[in-house]
């Protein structure tokens, strides 16, 4: 599908349009360097570590994709960004706040007896909930905020709502497309304050400092949360 389609570029001057261009671009670079981050990292065994690592690949995959997406298909682009915030906060709460049962069914094989198991995993409220009890000092605030101003919006873009119409309809403003791509690239800057926390892994922070200062113009006012004392 061409991006004219989509009503992408609309109305839009190419000034605007080049913008969104190199923002995109500069945004594929700042995921690539978080993502040779997380490839460098060895492969856990113990589920705690395993399931945090496993889940903030996918959430970084969906950031990816919805970049590839973002320009094409901006619809598909934004739905993506749900289950990317989702996986991040499955992460934080596996790594900071799940029991062990609890690690236990997010990691079994998948048969149709641990796929019966999982469902009585909680769900994102309530993962927020326990991390505001036993997690990092401020992660469920941080998450918690997060998901207050996006859900709304990224339910109707999952569920084919009045958004996604709407903006098929009359397209998609760059000041929208750009404030997705940001919002992407923050909870892939926020995964590795999940890095950190694995073993042998505290030099990550200074990693996210590093990447705020070089790609601080494609990234919204970041309030990364501390990693526990002593966990690295």
């Amino acid at each position: 599908m061409a991006p004219e389609s989509t009503g992408l570029t609309s109305n839009v001057s190419p000034c605007t349009a080049d913008a969104l261009a190199s923002a995109l671009d500069a945004s594929g670079q700042l995921a690539a360097l978080i993502g040779a981050a997380w490839e460098s990292t060895s492969a856990f065994t113990d589920a705690r570590h395993r399931a945090a690592q496993g889940l903030c690949a996918i959430s970084l995959h969906h950031g990816q994709a919805m970049l590839l997406l973002l320009p094409v298909l901006p619809a598909s682009a934004i739905a993506l960004v749900r289950p990317q915030y989702e996986a991040l906060v499955r992460a934080v709460w596996a790594m900071h706040a799940a029991t062990e049962v609890q690690l236990q069914r997010l990691v079994a094989p998948l048969t149709l007896e641990s796929q019966q198991a999982a469902k009585k995993l909680p769900g994102i409220p309530e993962m927020l909930e326990k991390l505001e009890a036993s997690g990092p000092r401020g992660a469920a605030t941080l998450l918690g905020r997060a998901r207050e101003r996006l859900n709304d919006g990224l339910n109707s873009f999952v569920h084919g709502g009045i958004h996604p119409f709407a903006r098929h309809q009359d397209g998609y403003p760059i000041g929208l497309l750009v404030d997705v791509m940001k919002n992407g690239n923050a909870m892939a800057m926020l995964t590795l304050n999940v890095l950190s926390s694995l073993p042998q892994q505290a030099e990550a922070m200074e990693l996210v400092r590093a990447l705020y200062q070089q790609f601080e113009d494609v990234l919204p006012t970041l309030e990364p949360f501390p990693a526990p004392t002593g966990s690295a």
